[in-house]
């Protein structure tokens, strides 16, 4: 498990660097705490953080789990996967918001493995399998 231990750290650093872009494009463009609109720029920046916070909420558990009731190499491997789409998905938003779908897309991808795995791997035993 220290493989998966080690990727949601990474993904908590993700989100941290995430987060000090947004303080860095808060200071850039203008935006005075605690508002969240008034530049473009600005809100694709917030809205990177606030969705990887919220993608976040499935993914800590569902690697968790998928590692402990599946495979714990299996679990960092996909939750690298998830990882680099979250970073995709900031590179395409911050340039322009319609080329965040593919890494939208990678880490969502990502997540649904992770879940239902995780769901399959929870039941099996609970089957008698």
């Amino acid at each position: 498990m220290s493989w998966v231990a080690g990727v949601v750290v990474l993904a908590l650093i993700e989100y941290l660097v995430f987060g000090f872009m947004v303080g860095h494009a808060r200071t850039k463009y203008g935006v005075a705490a605690p508002a969240v609109t008034g530049n473009a720029h600005f809100e694709r920046y917030f809205r990177v953080q606030q969705n990887t916070l919220e993608q976040l909420v499935v993914f800590i558990p569902a690697i968790w789990l998928y590692g402990m009731y599946v495979s714990s190499p299996w679990a960092a491997a996909i939750g690298a996967v998830f990882i680099i789409g979250r970073l995709l998905y900031a590179i395409g938003y911050v340039a322009a918001p319609e080329k965040r779908s593919a890494g939208f897309g990678l880490s969502y991808v990502a997540q649904i493995v992770l879940v239902v795995g995780a769901l399959y791997g929870v039941v099996r035993p609970l089957l008698g399998r």
